[in-house]
């Protein structure tokens, strides 16, 4: 078996983890309805940032094992019913015009500026009988737990390459995640700027308040059964992604947006956090946050260490973070350790 078959397979193990006991429900259910499943063009190769030629790991990160070169998926035709594209003038940005935030960030990345709570539980209101979701509803009024740590710095509006009308980038690892993000001169996020990106100042379960739905962004559609030796085998790993895919284009969901500007945190594809960046001492460096597209939790704070860092999958994507460029200084963040509430290589 191949470095990426091995990771690959792996890889399912800890998916069927971290969706246990709802994934035996899931398998069952049946197809998405048509006109709900997308194929999966990749973004044109030569548009795209290259990764550094030879990029040797950051210090304290666990070195890449010897593997070969994952394959991008194809470019299928987009089937008869899929989602139409969006385009840069149809998404109204109420950010794009914000002076601070020109002034701090390039302008395909918007500012976060907060408090950042280590320690804030979510407590359910209202449960509720949707598979992979248990809570309907969120109680208001969470008290962070712990001391606050002021955080100032720039996230990219949407999943990676971060334009509009595209579709977001998966089968990725964290590895490949964290190369890209260099190669543009930007870093993959730590797991603490990705929730407070996606919780904002009030400290939100979801971007858009604490009730389950209705919701703004693309989540709980009917989950489709993968076929792991398919996903394995790279001649017919393209295919199967096709067959899985219901991520919608950049931009498709304007009102999936956060406080702080960055549009579908939850649902859409999973996205590759830095938790090594935040915990200089885990075990679990590459961490997963927002959920994708299924009906699975979506929160702002759960998050999945069960995968390791050389982990690809259909539905996991990334996007990237970085300092603020303006001359304001902002206090190195804190370290953010979460071992002792780790269950299962899930963090909620």
């Amino acid at each position: 078996m191949t470095a990426v078959g091995a990771g690959a397979a792996l890889g399912a193990v800890a998916l069927l983890a971290r969706y246990a006991p709802e994934l035996d429900a899931l398998l069952l259910m049946p197809p998405a309805p048509p006109g709900r499943s997308a194929a999966l063009p990749a973004a044109p190769r030569s548009t795209e940032p290259a990764a550094p030629a030879s990029s040797s790991p950051a210090s304290g990160a666990p070195a890449r094992p010897e593997e070969p070169a994952a394959s991008a998926p194809a470019s299928p035709p987009v089937p008869r019913g899929a989602r139409p594209r969006a385009s840069a003038t149809s998404l109204v940005d109420p950010f794009a015009d914000d002076p601070v935030a020109r002034a701090a960030c390039p302008a395909d990345m918007t500012l976060v500026e907060g408090d950042f709570c280590p320690s804030l539980p979510y407590v359910c209101a209202r449960s509720g009988d949707g598979i992979g979701h248990g809570c309907a509803e969120y109680a208001r009024g969470a008290r962070c737990q712990a001391a606050v740590d002021p955080r100032r710095f720039c996230i990219d509006r949407h999943e990676w390459p971060n334009r509009v009308g595209e579709l977001p980038r998966v089968y990725v690892d964290w590895y490949e995640a964290r190369s890209m993000c260099a190669s543009i001169g930007k870093r993959l996020c730590r797991r603490s700027e990705w929730i407070l990106a996606c919780e904002g100042p009030k400290r939100l379960p979801y971007p858009w308040g604490f009730v389950r739905t209705p919701s703004p962004c693309n989540i709980d559609r009917a989950a489709i059964a993968f076929d792991i030796d398919a996903m394995m085998d790279e001649a017919t790993r393209d295919g199967e992604i096709t067959r899985l895919w219901q991520a919608d284009p950049i931009g498709s969901h304007p009102n999936c947006i956060s406080a702080y500007g960055a549009y579908d945190l939850t649902g859409n594809v999973d996205e590759w956090t830095d938790n090594l960046a935040d915990d200089p001492g885990t075990s679990r460096p590459a961490t997963l946050n927002g959920g994708y597209w299924g009906p699975v939790r979506n929160t702002c704070r759960l998050t999945t260490g069960g995968h390791g860092p050389t982990f690809r999958f259909y539905q996991a994507g990334f996007r990237c973070c970085a300092d603020t460029v303006d001359g304001v200084v902002t206090p190195p963040p804190r370290p953010f350790i979460e071992r002792d509430r780790e269950k299962d290589g899930v963090y909620d």
